[in-house]
């Protein structure tokens, strides 16, 4: 939701790339680990298994390496000593989630089960993010940063119970363009005032091709030189993985996409344009769930009643998010608005494993509403905040809005604009524009200003980082070597569908009755078997019921 990479990409259309490109001696990204060497200390454990932390500093500049360091924050669940057939490294999305912290730790510990103990899970924070050095940071404090945006429509989310079609709406949305373009103009000199010194080295140090090749240091470190490069990446993580097949071809092992984005447009298009790309399958998923909890019944999902159908249930969101409208923010603050519900949705409909949590938080936000007194709220507040999405957003009880985690969007920002073409004039209104715009391909989530609605990329000096910095050709993901997971419900578009015809990928799934989706292969026998080659399969059936 948060307009960060238009701020990002304002060097050249606020004049600002000249006072802040002074050079930096090469001490100043000098990192605490030399040699290609990790040293790893104990750093907790989950379930009897130890997590170990180490860093490793990579250059700064592949193709400069002598000008100065990055220093990588690295975290590993050790395998099975007696299994143990190597590293699978593995990125979290975003970009700009933390490869070390504790949601990274919990699916960690999830990813061993899946593969048996005989891989060490290795995880790390990419260029920019958390502990890992340098590192873009715009506010000196999560409080400084949510009186920044208080008030700001990035904040509270978009009002419409029309998907922007009635007048009202779209006056009301179109009258934030001119204080959200002067509030991302104080943002921009809050950016130069804290990181003023880092921001030149962003565009060329923080992209993708960048990450990827941190990949093969950190395998060559722990695995040896040249080792093999075994990799599952979410999201995000998906365009770093075929980052990686593009670059280094002769090291793959085994490769997981899993929530694919497709590489080549992630950096081909206008940063503005991938707001629609990442709407496409997203109604297509929304009536799988619909479907799925109605075949599930009452006894398995907390939406359905005897009798439900996929558009009944359907129909009664919807009806929520009407109830919950809320365009002069005077709703009663126990109350999720409706923007709230629409971008929480959005969010758990990328991990079919989260159904069953969705289905109880919506069904909780139904008898919110429904209460007469205080007391009745009491139970279903309670509801709310056992399936309260830690990690993409903290809300608040007293109103459910998204509070900004300031370090987590800067870094977003700065690896999307690095990684996408020039700065092409885009400005707030075109992202404006681009949102309203949104809502033919989903009316529900297209007004939700997601935070991939955003402006055009920034001006880079690609000497001498052409060869570096971006990755213009992809090949053919190779038979022997990758798996993509998808949904069986997710509405492929064409390029998709072509990236899996081309390569010769069966898109093969099954669906069980009162149950999600189930792959018709795993990813843990996937790693583990030396013949499969069967490369596409869906997100793993969660155990229990939809409630």
């Amino acid at each position: 939701m948060l307009l960060f990479s238009f701020v990002l990409c304002l060097f050249q259309h606020f004049g600002l790339w000249a006072a802040i490109s002074s050079p930096l001696s090469q001490a100043f990204f000098h990192a605490s680990s030399t040699n290609n060497t990790i040293s790893w200390e104990n750093c907790g454990e989950i379930s009897g298994r130890m997590f170990e932390c180490g860093r490793l500093s990579v250059p700064l500049d592949y193709a400069n390496p002598h000008d100065g360091e990055a220093s990588l924050s690295i975290l590993r669940l050790l395998a099975d000593e007696d299994k143990r057939r190597g590293s699978l490294f593995t990125n979290p999305g975003g970009p700009g989630i933390s490869g070390t912290g504790d949601y990274q730790r919990a699916r960690s510990l999830d990813m061993m089960d899946q593969s048996g103990g005989e891989y060490d899970i290795v995880s790390w924070d990419i260029r920019g993010v958390n502990d890992t050095a340098p590192q873009v940071s715009c506010f000196d404090s999560q409080e400084s940063a949510d009186e920044f945006w208080a008030g700001s429509l990035w904040y509270e989310g978009v009002e419409t119970n029309s998907s922007l079609r009635s007048s009202f709406d779209q006056d009301q949305f179109y009258s934030h363009v001119d204080a959200e373009d002067t509030r991302l103009r104080a943002l921009w000199k809050r950016c130069e005032e804290r990181s003023g010194k880092i921001l030149p080295f962003v565009p060329t140090s923080q992209g993708t091709a960048a990450n990827a090749r941190d990949v093969a240091r950190i395998s060559d470190a722990i695995d040896g030189s040249g080792s093999e490069i075994n990799y599952w990446g979410f999201s995000y993580g998906s365009v770093l993985g075929q980052y990686i097949i593009a670059l280094f071809p002769e090291r793959l092992g085994r490769m997981i996409v899993d929530g694919v984005v497709y590489a080549p447009i992630w950096g081909a298009e206008p940063a503005v344009e991938m707001y629609n790309h990442l709407l496409i399958d997203t109604d297509g998923a929304y009536y799988g769930f619909a479907t799925l909890c109605a075949q599930a019944g009452p006894d398995r999902c907390a939406l359905a009643s005897n009798g439900s159908t996929a558009d009944s249930i359907l129909e009664e969101i919807r009806v929520l998010i009407q109830v919950l409208y809320d365009p002069y923010g005077d709703l009663d603050e126990s109350l999720a608005r409706s923007s709230s519900i629409r971008l929480y949705i959005f969010l758990r409909l990328q991990d079919p494993r989260s159904w069953p949590t969705l289905a109880h938080y919506l069904k909780s936000q139904q008898d919110l509403v429904n209460s007469q007194d205080d007391e009745e709220k009491l139970l279903p507040l309670q509801a709310v905040t056992e399936t309260y999405d830690e990690f993409h957003s903290e809300k608040s009880l007293k109103q459910d809005t998204q509070i900004w985690q300031q370090d987590f969007y800067s870094n977003y920002w700065s690896i999307f604009c690095s990684d996408g073409p020039e700065y092409d004039g885009t400005s707030t209104r075109d992202v404006f524009d681009t949102i309203v715009e949104a809502r033919k391909l989903s009316d529900t989530f297209g007004p939700m200003c997601l935070g991939g609605a955003h402006a055009g990329g920034y001006p880079r000096d690609r000497a001498p980082w052409a060869a570096l910095a971006t990755v213009k050709r992809f090949p053919t993901l190779p038979a022997a070597h990758t798996y993509v997971y998808t949904s069986l419900y997710a509405h492929w578009p064409p390029y998709m569908r072509d990236l899996v015809l081309r390569d010769g990928l069966k898109r093969s799934t099954k669906s069980r009755k009162n149950a999600f989706p189930e792959p018709t292969l795993t990813a843990g026998k996937f790693l583990v078997s030396p013949s499969l080659s069967v490369l596409v399969g869906v997100p793993q059936s969660p155990a229990g019921n939809l409630e």
